[in-house]
């Protein structure tokens, strides 16, 4: 059955914050939007539906973009949602969210355009590895740093996203700023003071882990994520960590450091030209 804000106010609002589980490491980003239209920042429009079973459910957020989610569905829901949604109606329209089923929408509406702008992997672990860190130092992020943290934090942007989404210098000495002052960014050094790598925390998962160009391939990076991990690990008992699923090598580094993968998130431009 579908529920729409317009016409099913109370029974969606229900489903979207008692059945979807907005707090799930999995939903990051849906929960994000959710709370972008609560504070004003995001737009949602009354196209959005949640198709409920007794088993499972499809949501369909219509805003800025198209957030995509589900659990436990199958294909008999999708005639049911195509009484009040198509997806070839979005033209130059980003769908975001779970990746299987973007995917198995796209073929059921048989979208002809359609690019897969990125695929992330969502990680958690209940057990972090240890690595032996003599002779390297770790400590808290400091202010006499920020610079240097800032050229390491736009570089992460470059690399990232492919020279799409590059970040002033400005910007990232505001960012780093904020994780130095709030003690939510760690450092790795050698013995020479060199800075290698840098890792953030945004609990209760790992935020940003980079190391430099020159110090890759050494494991520095896997010996900065386990400390840093451990870090919330005896917080909270459980640590969640996303990557790049085409990172060969940064999810290497999740896998032996005790990290499991969860879940396959993507951002997919439909209709586009």
């Amino acid at each position: 059955m579908n529920f729409t804000p317009k016409d099913n106010p109370e029974e969606f609002n229900k489903l979207l914050f008692q059945e979807v589980g907005i707090n799930l490491f999995r939903h990051k980003f849906l929960k994000d939007y959710i709370e972008g239209v609560q504070s004003g920042s995001k737009k949602l429009f009354d196209a959005s539906f949640i198709n409920k079973t007794k088993n499972g459910w499809i949501l369909v957020l219509h805003g800025d973009i198209l957030l995509i989610y589900g659990h436990n569905w199958n294909e008999s829901q999708f005639n049911e949602i195509k009484e009040i949604f198509d997806l070839n109606q979005y033209t130059n329209y980003i769908a975001s969210g779970d990746a299987k089923l973007i995917t198995e929408l796209i073929e059921f509406f048989k979208v002809d355009k359609h690019t897969l702008r990125k695929e992330r992997i969502f990680y958690k672990s209940e057990k972090i590895r240890d690595f032996d860190y003599n002779g390297l130092k770790i400590e808290l992020g400091r202010m006499a740093e920020l610079n240097k943290l800032a050229i390491m934090l736009q570089q992460y942007y470059h690399e990232e996203y492919n020279g799409e989404n590059d970040k002033s210098l400005a910007e990232m000495q505001q960012r780093m700023f904020q994780l130095i002052q709030t003690a939510k960014v760690y450092t790795l050094k050698n013995k020479s003071n060199r800075l290698l790598s840098f890792c953030s925390i945004i609990d209760p998962d790992i935020g940003i882990l980079f190391t430099n160009s020159e110090f890759r391939k050494k494991g520095y990076g896997k010996i900065l994520l386990s400390f840093c991990s451990r870090l919330l690990e005896k917080e909270n008992g459980t640590v969640y960590v996303m990557t790049d699923k085409n990172e060969l090598a940064s999810n290497q580094v999740m896998k032996a450091v005790g990290f499991e993968p969860i879940y396959e998130y993507a951002m997919t431009e439909i209709n586009y030209g």
